[in-house]
């Protein structure tokens, strides 16, 4: 795990503590530690939006803390998305709605990567949470050698007829912790960055590649960027 944080946290924000030591493996419990662990505070009545959010399943983690949205492009078996739609064509809510926005392996599946981060970040009051997978991931590149394609996802593959969801981006570090720095900075938001390894296995090699100074960009997994909104400066007292 990596991360930049910076001052305390009021409500709403993620404590710079929930980055520091182990972080959960399973990415749902991972963001409720970001928003609701340590010294995280929600604020009162919070909003929560998850974009991408497929079967709902990180709904159960966080409606004890906030009003759970759901938005994805298909509805899902049990038919538990509150929006189907495409995020291509914009988010139907106002600015600001959300204290929260969660998009987790959303953004390289849209055609406008840029276009999305900047659709996310206009419905966001207080954090946004995304997750983007690694593909200069070690494990991903002697993939690619030995078998001339990614051999842990057919994301990327050529399929035979119409596909509804592929990936549509190489998402790499240190592109995208490069990108996420830019964009963070052209819209006046805080960024912290986690490295993060799901599994066992992969949790073990990550913390050995560390000991021995081993780049990220070659053990994590995927990379959680929050990205928050600066609390409003307080207005000067008034002279005497």
């Amino acid at each position: 795990m990596s991360g930049r944080a910076s001052a305390p946290s009021p409500a709403g924000s993620v404590s710079p503590a929930a980055l520091r030591g182990p972080l959960p493996a399973d990415k749902y419990r991972l963001v409720r530690h970001l928003l609701a662990g340590g010294a995280s505070r929600p604020p009162e009545g919070a909003t929560l939006l998850d974009v991408g959010c497929r079967g709902c399943e990180l709904k159960p983690h966080v409606s004890d803390f906030a009003a759970y949205t759901g938005v994805d492009l298909m509805q899902n078996r049990a038919g538990t998305v509150d929006h189907v739609l495409d995020v291509e064509r914009g988010l139907p809510f106002p600015d600001r709605v959300f204290d929260y926005v969660v998009a987790m392996d959303l953004v390289e599946h849209l055609n406008g990567f840029h276009e999305g981060m900047v659709e996310l970040a206009r419905v966001m009051r207080r954090t946004l949470v995304v997750v983007l997978p690694n593909l200069a991931h070690l494990r991903a590149r002697v993939s690619f050698l030995l078998r001339g394609r990614f051999g842990f996802t057919d994301k990327y593959d050529l399929a035979h007829g119409p596909v509804a969801d592929r990936h549509r981006w190489v998402t790499v570090l240190p592109q995208t912790d490069a990108y996420m720095r830019w964009f963070a900075g052209e819209a006046g938001l805080g960024l912290t960055v986690a490295h993060v390894n799901d599994g066992a296995r992969k949790q073990a090699f990550g913390r050995v590649a560390r000991a021995l100074g081993v780049p990220p960009a070659l053990w994590a997994w995927k990379v959680v960027y929050v990205l928050e909104r600066p609390e409003p400066a307080a207005a000067a007292e008034p002279r005497a």
